[in-house]
């Protein structure tokens, strides 16, 4: 939409509200219908789908009549930033300045070669062997695993040919391929391969493999590999990889590497195949891994290399060379997340090599150490009664009673039916699991019930048409009994049914007062100043309802925020960390807004972040942080099982060496004082994206509670009767080897204390913890 388009439609919505700033907030963001007959009062569809709309919010203090007045110069920052995103567009999120830093990672690695005690390499024992010699390769064809070229993730996947030299030689973990010398190619949607063309003179770093030496011309090799990069953020225009982009989203590679012991170290190539382009005639090359079974070590035997293209397949028998014109290249996993399949065992046999697949690959251990062995034989029978009688839905409560028992809030149990697949729930949702409004386009979570801190229980939100709506319930209601016990007593039984790690998170579920079994669900509650009595199992039989995990939406939206003393903020509202088909542009154009608005302070609402990708995380924690104050994450790594060897692996948080400096430069970078919301709702990847701007002294955390503590990797088990385990396989850690969220969760900074006050300024459509932000914020504001 153009920009005075854009400025025309606000300004005729400020004329035509004529309600409260509170009031007309809650019409922008509930009221989208075009169809519904108050159109005049709500903001079209097409201009929250346009993006990101800068509104006056106005929840702190009393509300100040003509603060709607600032609606239109709002719009007219936001416009002024579509020209500021240009930048932002043509960079390549954390910059591609980060390779003058990648230089001096470079120039520690040659260093480091340098002086690696002298010791000198193997002489050629003579010219390489060639399987075939067709004069060199001209084409490779990479042949893309089932589901990389299908239509969903086709605009998301890349096959890139990078210059790895000093990955692999000098083992420099934080290597960043720069812009030229990366080759890249788009897969069709209609084929499992991708061919690119090669060069006669490639670009990239010469290497003499003889002397342990880099040349800038003269005899030496230069070393690729052919790697597919999935769920890259949608870019226009985009000519090369980032940096995060060539680590966190790299998925396989020619090369077969395994994960270090050590997560500063670099993957070893243990096979697959490289690219290899010989200078000249005579190069030096390794024609096996050596007696030390690491490649590019001094013990290698080496061979000499015709000029040209040689593909070279690592293998520990000895190394074979191929000078074919066309050369297909495997891939192999990176990210060890590959379904489990075993829906072709019975379902006792099943559960038993769950169980040990489990037992070696569980990775909270040290936090929740389970006798998997004991386990198995425990639950044995009752899935194979389960399975003697095809009651899948039994099995699969047993498997979800699995995850109840470790408390892992990652792990869940969907059942595949006509509509796809079904999270299995404990019980049965009362109506009081708390809604989802509309904030914008992004739906932010709305306590069902709060738990105040004198002990009492009062309704938040009702469903309506549920089983407390039928059953006359409302919001403000203080619930004092469920089946004539305490509210303590029931919820102490209740958490029984939560996988949720802390014990806030086990509160919280049991909280949301859901039927389980077939017990009876009578609630004692004081409303209206009068005692009642209420029963929701009657009417659940009228209006049976599942029990939901809230929307599916991978959405973001922006405001503009004034305080009541008139200073401005930012305020985004998240909903996932998944691109949703543009998310990072306009993650960086509200950014871009924010600095050309010069905006006292930002607010992050992550509240309703409950979406389990992690794909956008590193983008958005390097848009603040600079060059000269980048994030290096030598606190965080991942570690996994490595069944073959007998070992657990480690490596960089999401596949991001901690050497590897994460920033932003230009508009997109936002350096003022942030504050971050979180709640019983943000799990995973926004567990991990708080967390890191917290321990990093960026960010000040507001909640009324710690975050769940659900941090991981999960991969899919696909077990008969058309079930599907969610089972966590990649664990994060701290530096110490300490799980720094799982089971913990990320305390608040400033811990909003729920009283009967909080309550009743969000039944009356205040938000508390939003509150508290801007104030913190105008704490930090200097004076006028």
């Amino acid at each position: 939409m153009p920009n005075d388009r854009l400025l025309r439609d606000l300004s005729q919505i400020t004329r035509a509200t004529k309600a409260s700033p509170a009031n007309a907030l809650k019409q922008r963001s509930g009221v989208c219908d075009m169809h519904r007959p108050n159109r005049e009062q709500c903001v079209p569809r097409r201009l929250w789908a346009a993006g990101l709309l800068a509104l006056t919010l106005t929840p702190i203090g009393p509300v100040h009549a003509g603060l709607l007045d600032g609606l239109g110069r709002a719009g007219e920052v936001m416009s002024r930033g579509e020209g500021a995103v240009s930048a932002g567009q043509q960079m390549m999120s954390t910059g591609q300045q980060v390779m003058s830093t990648g230089r001096q990672a470079v120039d520690a690695g040659r260093q480091a070669w340098d002086n690696r005690n002298g010791i000198p390499f193997q002489p050629p024992s003579g010219p390489a062997v060639m399987a075939r010699d067709e004069g060199g390769p001209v084409r490779l064809i990479a042949a893309l695993e089932r589901g990389v070229s299908d239509p969903i993730t086709a605009g998301s996947t890349l096959v890139a040919l990078l210059d790895q030299g000093a990955y692999f030689v000098q083992r420099q973990a934080a290597h960043v391929t720069p812009p030229q010398d990366q080759l890249l190619a788009t897969p069709r949607m209609d084929s499992s391969a991708v061919s690119i063309d090669l060069p006669p003179t490639p670009p990239g770093t010469l290497f003499d493999l003889g002397t342990g030496r880099l040349r800038v011309s003269g005899t030496g090799v230069k070393i690729f590999a052919l790697s597919v990069h999935t769920q890259l953020p949608r870019r226009a225009g985009r000519r090369a990889l980032d940096t995060i982009e060539q680590h966190a989203m790299l998925t396989t590679s020619s090369v077969q590497m395994e994960w270090p012991l050590q997560p500063d170290l670099a993957m070893e190539p243990v096979g697959g195949k490289l690219l290899v382009w010989a200078s000249e005639a005579g190069a030096p090359f390794p024609a096996g891994f050596g007696a030390d079974g690491r490649l590019f070590t001094p013990d290698d035997p080496m061979v000499r290399l015709p000029r040209g293209y040689t593909v070279v397949t690592l293998d520990s028998r000895g190394f074979s060379f191929d000078r074919s014109r066309e050369v297909a290249l495997s891939q192999y996993g990176v990210q060890y997340t590959t379904d489990i399949d075993l829906t072709r065992l019975t379902p006792g046999d099943a559960f038993k090599a769950f169980t040990s697949v489990m037992h070696e690959r569980y990775p909270f251990r040290g936090a929740q150490p389970t006798d998997w062995v004991r386990l198995q034989a425990e639950l044995a029978d009752r899935i194979r009664q389960a399975g003697d009688q095809r009651d899948r839905r039994a099995m699969a409560q047993v498997y979800a009673e699995i995850g109840t028992r470790l408390q892992d809030g990652l792990f869940r149990v969907d059942l595949r039916s006509a509509n796809g697949l079904q999270r299995l729930a404990a019980g049965l949702d009362t109506g009081l699991a708390g809604q989802w409004v509309p904030r914008g386009i992004t739906p932010l979570p709305q306590q069902g019930v709060w738990w105040l801190a004198d002990g009492r229980t009062m309704v938040g939100s009702v469903a309506p048409g549920s089983a407390a709506d039928l059953a006359g319930l409302r919001p403000g209601a203080e619930i004092m009994e469920v089946n004539s016990e305490s509210m303590s007593r029931y919820v102490g039984r209740a958490s029984r049914h939560s996988n949720r790690p802390t014990e806030a998170g086990r509160r919280h579920e049991a909280l949301k007062l859901t039927a389980y079994d077939r017990e009876a669900m009578v609630l004692k509650v004081r409303q209206d100043g009068k005692d009642q009595s209420i029963d929701l199992r009657q009417r659940m039989a009228e209006r049976p309802q599942a029990a939901g995990t809230g929307p599916n939406n991978e959405s973001l939206s922006a405001f503009q925020l004034r305080s009541q003393s008139g200073r401005q903020y930012g305020y985004l509202a998240l909903s996932s960390f998944a691109d949703g088909g543009g998310n990072l542009d306009l993650w960086e154009r509200s950014l871009a807004a924010a600095n050309q608005a010069r905006l006292r302070g930002l607010v992050l609402d992550l509240r309703g972040a409950n979406h389990g990708s992690y794909q956008l995380v590193p983008h958005y924690v390097a848009s603040f942080f600079s060059y000269d104050r980048p994030l290096r994450l030598q606190g965080y790594a991942q570690r996994q099982a490595d069944a073959t060897a007998k070992v657990w692996r480690t490596r960089g948080s999401l596949g991001l060496p901690p050497q590897l400096p994460l920033f932003t430069q230009g508009q997109a970078h936002y350096s003022g004082p942030l504050v971050l919301l979180t709640g019983p709702e943000c799990m995973g990847a926004c567990e991990m994206f708080a967390a890191w701007l917290q321990k990093a002294g960026r960010a000040q955390v507001v909640a009324t509670e710690p975050t769940p503590g659900a941090v991981g990797m999960t991969t899919r088990i696909l077990l008969p009767g058309d079930m599907v385990v969610h089972a966590p396989t990649v664990a994060e850690l701290a530096a110490n080897g300490e799980h720094y969220v799982f089971g913990k969760g990320v305390e608040p900074d400033l811990r909003v204390a729920v009283d009967a006050g909080v309550v009743q300024r969000a039944l009356g459509g205040g938000d508390p913890v939003l509150d508290t932000a801007v104030q913190w914020l105008e704490s930090r504001s200097p004076a006028r």
